[in-house]
């Protein structure tokens, strides 16, 4: 008996040590799920907030060639030199911080100062 419970174990382990992207199927309600996060950002954007409202349009670095356009519903679009909808996702405002949230996964921060959008790319300037 021994040595069975020993061979199972060890399948056991081998099979664990495998692992896979699938969530475990007894999941209760309530408990933290193990599954892939999906490709569409999970934070809270509030696209009726006054200082999202203030960004509404579009805004370009024409030093960097580049140009973010802000939409009313919380999304933007990015244009990159020459390349149109470089990159998308969502936006959110917290005081005077700017994030745009990539679908590809990467967020970047800026600066709100006065009627410009300071990043690490460049300073963007309403059109």
């Amino acid at each position: 008996m021994t040595m069975v419970t020993a061979i199972i174990g060890f399948t056991l382990l081998g099979a664990s040590a495998c692992g896979t992207s699938e969530a475990p199927e007894l999941d209760s309600p309530g408990s933290s799920s193990t599954s892939a996060p999906t490709s569409t950002p999970t934070v809270s954007v509030d696209p009726s907030t006054d200082a999202a409202i203030n960004l509404r349009g579009d805004w370009e670095d024409t030093k960097a060639e580049w140009v973010v356009h802000f939409h009313e519903d919380g999304t933007y679009v990015e244009d990159y030199q020459g390349l149109e909808d470089f990159r998308v996702g969502k936006y959110s405002v917290e005081g005077s911080t700017v994030s745009l949230i990539g679908d590809d996964g990467n967020t970047d921060k800026g600066t709100i100062k006065g009627d410009t959008l300071v990043f690490k790319l460049g300073t963007l300037t309403r059109l």
